[in-house]
């Protein structure tokens, strides 16, 4: 069953461009509002997608699609959930035709709060969670209302990866992790061939200076490993006991 927000957003979804499939509007949607949580980072191929679609409304339905960002705010406010995943699944909008179903919030909860484990929460490093097929990024959201009940400071200490190869899935993702300002980066991609498509990092992912923590943490990882590795010395040789890992293509850790 739909909250009142989650029904107050398709009213508005079905009305905005009659001319225009529900689907097609809330994809729209998608590329607009997200688009729009990205203007920080001036990204000119994410402003010509934000143009294409805009174009294609009058200013009175852009002024609707701005009402369904601020009902996603509202209803992110009032309860941290998978709200977007929520309307995406009951307005019927997800392509089940291909296997495309999401898991209800209440069980992304129930599983996040089953894989943790307080004790074993990292004190001095930051926590990597990684969903490889993360949809509208409801078990990212809910592994990350379960580290707050846990009084873990997951805004400032952890980060959360997600990838998925439909754009509006990923887009979904990012729009509520940014809102709930989850450190995150979003890739619009195949994670079985590894072709990725586009990234995009949340503002609270460089809020809390992440790029430059995860590049400190590799370098500290780096001087461990060669104190600790075996020497062997040869003539005009130096070889590693332990040498660094060589990281493939894709892979995020």
């Amino acid at each position: 069953m739909l909250s009142q927000h989650g029904e107050n957003f398709i009213k508005i979804l079905d009305h905005i461009k009659p001319s225009k499939h529900a689907y097609e509007v809330f994809s729209d949607w998608l590329v607009l509002a997200s688009a729009s949580l990205y203007a920080w980072k001036k990204d000119e191929r994410v402003e010509r997608e934000y143009t294409e679609v805009a174009k294609q409304y009058t200013k009175e339905e852009l002024d609707k699609h701005a009402e369904l960002l601020g009902l996603t705010v509202n209803a992110l406010e009032e309860k941290e959930q998978d709200f977007l995943g929520e309307v995406f699944s009951m307005e019927g909008l997800t392509n089940s035709k291909n296997g495309q179903f999401f898991t209800p919030y209440h069980i992304s909860k129930l599983m996040a709060e089953m894989g943790i484990e307080k004790e074993r929460l990292p004190k001095d490093r930051i926590w990597k969670l990684n969903d490889p097929s993360c949809g509208s990024g409801g078990m990212l959201i809910a592994m990350a209302m379960a580290l707050k009940e846990y009084e873990f400071d997951f805004q400032h200490d952890a980060l959360f990866i997600g990838q998925d190869i439909d754009a509006r899935c990923a887009r979904m993702a990012f729009i509520q992790l940014s809102l709930l300002g989850v450190p995150a980066v979003i890739y619009c991609m195949n994670t079985l061939t590894m072709q990725e498509y586009w990234y995009r990092e949340t503002i609270g992912y460089h809020l809390v200076g992440m790029e430059f923590r995860l590049r400190a943490e590799k370098m500290i990882d780096i001087t461990k490993n060669l104190e600790q590795a075996e020497v062997e010395l040869e003539p005009n040789k130096l070889v590693l006991g332990n040498p660094c890992k060589k990281v493939l293509q894709g892979e995020l850790f």
